[in-house]
């Protein structure tokens, strides 16, 4: 496989890298399959084992591959690759605008395939755990951490519902990314009702099965809880970690 391959001495890692890149979407290489280790890849390619590394350092932080100390270079699976991806693009503090953003491309499109997608039962068992949700706040008998772990279940499960496995996926690995703001958002007390009121008017347009007004008041619900931490928070103090 890797005899095969040729390169100009310009622009070897470069090439290194988007050949390995190319095998490995294309499927030639597998999940979980071991690269050849630096010294063989570096006699077979002719180029030097230092060429080899910084190739492999470069995939890897691209999220294609796992370098495993002691072990060598495997192709990633998918869920690593998209960690390894969301880290890649959310790794400084000031850039929690970015992840809204992110948040409200992927999020108001996904309750739009949910609508479209999701079963009656499915919409209507997120229907009630909305509803749950609403009455132990109102009965105060739900702490902040619970009501974390429901909101990152409720907007999880809407992208689940999108029936989009990339969609899900993504926005499974982007909840270590989305901590951070739920524990921000936690502090702003009149948040918490009016962020589940907000739930629950995407639900109920679920419900409708109307696309339209599940996805506006979806990017509402986004753009009113950027606010409020833009609002209640020195913008920058929120850690994308």
């Amino acid at each position: 496989m890797f005899e095969q391959l040729k390169f100009d001495r310009s622009t070897v890692p470069s090439k290194i890298v988007h050949e390995i890149k190319g095998l490995i979407q294309r499927g030639d290489l597998k999940p979980g399959e071991k690269l050849p280790p630096e010294r063989d890849l570096s006699q077979q390619l002719n180029v030097s084992r230092n060429t080899i590394r910084e190739s492999y350092k470069v995939l890897s932080t691209l999220g294609f591959i796992e370098i495993k100390h002691g072990q060598g270079a495997f192709v990633a699976n998918e869920n690593t690759n998209l960690h390894s991806f969301a880290d890649h693009f959310f790794i400084r503090n000031d850039q929690y605008d970015d992840l809204f953003e992110i948040r409200k491309l992927i999020e108001s499109q996904a309750v739009i395939w949910a609508v479209q997608r999701a079963s009656d039962k499915q919409i209507e068992d997120l229907y009630q755990y909305v509803k749950e949700t609403i009455q132990l706040i109102k009965a105060e008998k739900v702490d902040k951490q619970s009501l974390s772990t429901r909101d990152q279940n409720f907007h999880l499960t809407i992208s689940r519902l999108s029936h989009n496995a990339l969609a899900y996926r993504i926005m499974n690995n982007l909840t270590r990314q989305l901590r951070n703001v739920r524990k921000e958002t936690a502090k702003i007390p009149e948040r918490i009702p009016h962020s589940w009121d907000e739930h629950l008017k995407i639900t109920e347009m679920l419900q409708a099965r109307n696309a339209v007004k599940a996805s506006e008041y979806m990017e509402r619900h986004l753009n009113s809880v950027e606010q409020t931490l833009k609002t209640g928070t020195k913008e920058g103090e929120i850690k994308c970690e």
